[in-house]
């Protein structure tokens, strides 16, 4: 099993540190091989953000996403730059709607979370939305579960927000466990 992970937006939403916890989770609570880059402009914030993930039950030959199975995505740029990437008949797509205003309507598996409206009301910051949004993520693919994804927060955020990162999980998690039904 090879499954490919797009993780999308701009620099200082912790596009990369999303990446790094999902990463985290399915390799050292699911055993799978991990295979992570990243790129960033030029820009400490604002400019263009990816990272890609490659996870897999055997060697990983290839590090780099060829056929993308998820892609989470938290800015308009970043979802028009890589929605050519995409399969809309078949990625999932996780779409930050706070601040996406348009998505493709031909996507078959889009889910919509309002993770930086979330993040900024109920959490009290919009640092959390990334985490929101990997929560969302986790319940769609169910590649890692929230669990893991808790345990991953430990020694990767500060210690006085992991529970607010939980929250932040759990929340992301509960939105789109509420589309599946």
């Amino acid at each position: 099993m090879r499954y490919e992970l797009l993780f999308a937006g701009f620099g200082g939403q912790g596009i990369i540190k999303s990446a790094l916890l999902f990463s985290e989770a399915a390799g050292v609570q699911k055993n799978y091989e991990i295979a992570q880059s990243q790129s960033y402009g030029p820009e400490a914030r604002g400019g263009a953000c990816k990272s890609e993930v490659v996870l897999s039950d055997n060697f990983i030959d290839y590090i780099k996403v060829i056929d993308v199975n998820a892609f989470m995505v938290m800015s308009q740029p970043a979802y028009d730059k890589y929605y050519e990437r995409i399969d809309p008949d078949k990625t999932i797509v996780v779409a930050d709607t706070t601040l996406i205003e348009q998505v493709h309507n031909n996507i078959q598996k889009c889910y919509t979370v309002e993770a930086t409206r979330i993040a900024e009301e109920e959490l009290g910051r919009t640092l959390f939305a990334n985490i929101v949004m990997l929560g969302a993520l986790s319940a769609v693919t169910q590649v890692v579960d929230l669990e893991d994804l808790e345990k991953s927060l430990v020694g990767n955020v500060p210690d006085k927000t992991l529970e607010k990162n939980k929250q932040a999980l759990r929340r992301g998690y509960d939105i789109v466990s509420a589309y599946l039904k």
